[in-house]
């Protein structure tokens, strides 16, 4: 689904004398969402700075560049979403119920395709900016295929690769993005968290 460029600005001049802390927070939180929503190269620091409420120079004092700040905010968005993962997958229920919620967690907010906004951005990335992002993706591959393997060892799924069960679920979840796919369930994100997992699980799920 194409994604519109036209990214809103939030005018007013930039605080002075707060935390700079929250100051960071706010960048990255901002930075995250938009990267994801739109992808690299269509959005600026300046549209950033925009609608943090800041200047473009406080943008610098944090963070040495755009590439510097994509980074931090991509691997401090996929820490958290693995967090989630994790949290989620711990929870009691079968694998099917806890994928389910992974599954409505991950749709609530359309965005850009990993590997389509990586794709984009790894010619303005240098190699150890590659490296963070990719091992912070990696983790998130990781906590689900550590339950698969639990499911694979306790007869509930077929034996195979965990790793590609986690990249295969990864996948299927990305159809969410698609407005057609979407529009299946009339827009609703639990029946299609629902039916994705049951797809999902239709070709893993052991059976004698």
């Amino acid at each position: 689904m194409s994604k519109k460029t036209n990214i809103p600005r939030s005018p007013g001049r930039p605080k002075t004398g707060v935390d700079q802390a929250s100051v960071q927070t706010n960048i990255l939180m901002t930075a995250s969402r938009l990267f994801m929503e739109y992808g690299y190269e269509p959005v600026s620091l300046q549209q950033i700075a925009s609608l943090c409420n800041v200047t473009k120079a406080s943008i610098y004092y944090h963070f040495t560049s755009k590439a510097d700040l994509f980074t931090v905010a991509i691997t401090r968005m996929m820490a958290m979403g693995m967090q989630q993962t994790s949290l989620r997958l711990d929870e009691p229920g079968t694998l099917q119920e806890r994928l389910v919620k992974v599954a409505e967690a991950k749709m609530q907010h359309s965005h850009i395709e990993t590997e389509t906004m990586m794709r984009e951005a790894e010619k303005h990335l240098d190699t150890e900016q590659l490296a963070q992002i990719r091992e912070a993706e990696v983790h998130i591959f990781e906590v689900l295929a550590t339950h698969f393997q639990k499911e694979m060892d306790n007869g509930y799924l077929w034996v195979g690769n965990p790793m590609l069960l986690a990249h295969a679920f990864t996948s299927l979840l990305m159809l969410a993005n698609r407005e057609d796919v979407r529009n299946m369930n009339g827009g609703s994100i639990e029946e299609l968290a629902q039916e994705l997992v049951a797809l999902f699980l239709d070709g893993a799920v052991r059976r004698n």
